[in-house]
């Protein structure tokens, strides 16, 4: 081969090989660049889902301490009315009673936040979450949240069957009026105290004894909800710490 043309397919061969070079480092960068984009959104995505739950959860907690407190108060009305309506003077506690039951027909239901779920299930799940851990705890969160809303089934069933109750033993127009969200805003549950005992629509030991029944099924129920709120709770804080932990490293 001539020098010349020698020469000039060294030169050919030579701008072949950085062109091609050039394509090759252009494919490699784009696909790292590609690549790091991805990684940095779904960082991004992630911190952001995780710090919305975190929110969530400090939603929940307020919501459970309202909750677990409700549930304290009634206890504590449940075992009153028990006893007075149980008297031998059982006309000297009417008033004490009619209250006690109308404040037992009040409700605090738990309902959990689903904002951060919302989201999760919207951006394809778990999958953004690196944190084996805390996929766990959100787990035994949700686990622990559905026996509190199993339980607020039973009790909306116990509720029912306790003022079918009620309604065979106080006098309904009473029991209606002292209830008024509007002009009892003062009183506490906007339920009003009687200022003076009245006659129970009947004293029918059997009544009577079923009504107890339904007021201590109400009482038992509440109990075991509260005990799972409580639980509830101190998961949530749990769960919290470890997402500002999370955080706090990536």
């Amino acid at each position: 081969m001539p020098q010349k043309e020698s020469g000039r397919f060294k030169e050919y061969f030579l701008q072949f090989l950085m062109l091609f070079l050039a394509i090759i480092l252009g494919a490699v960068g784009e696909n790292y660049r590609e690549q790091y984009s991805s990684e940095v959104v779904e960082r991004n995505m992630e911190r952001e889902t995780l710090q919305a739950m975190a929110n969530d959860l400090n939603m929940d907690i307020a919501n459970l301490e309202k909750s677990i407190n409700n549930k304290t108060e009634k206890e504590v009305f449940a075992k009153k009315l028990i006893d007075f309506i149980s008297a031998n003077n059982i006309e000297a506690h009417t008033k004490d009673i009619y209250y006690c039951a109308r404040v037992m027909t009040t409700r605090e239901a738990f309902s959990a936040s689903e904002g951060a779920v919302t989201q999760l299930q919207n951006s394809g799940g778990y999958s953004m979450i690196k944190n084996k851990t805390i996929i766990q705890q959100i787990n035994k969160y949700h686990y622990l949240k559905e026996k509190i809303y199993k339980l607020n089934d039973t009790e909306e069933h116990i509720l029912i069957q306790y003022r079918i109750a009620a309604s065979k033993i106080f006098n309904a127009p009473i029991f209606s009026s002292m209830l008024n969200a509007k002009e009892f805003k003062q009183y506490k549950y906007s339920i009003k105290p009687l200022e003076k005992n009245v006659a129970l629509f009947s004293s029918n030991p059997a009544l009577i004894n079923e009504f107890v029944f339904w007021v201590s099924s109400a009482n038992g129920n509440q109990s075991s909800n509260r005990a799972q709120m409580m639980l509830l709770k101190e998961h949530a804080k749990e769960l919290i710490k470890s997402i500002d932990m999370h955080l706090n490293k990536s």
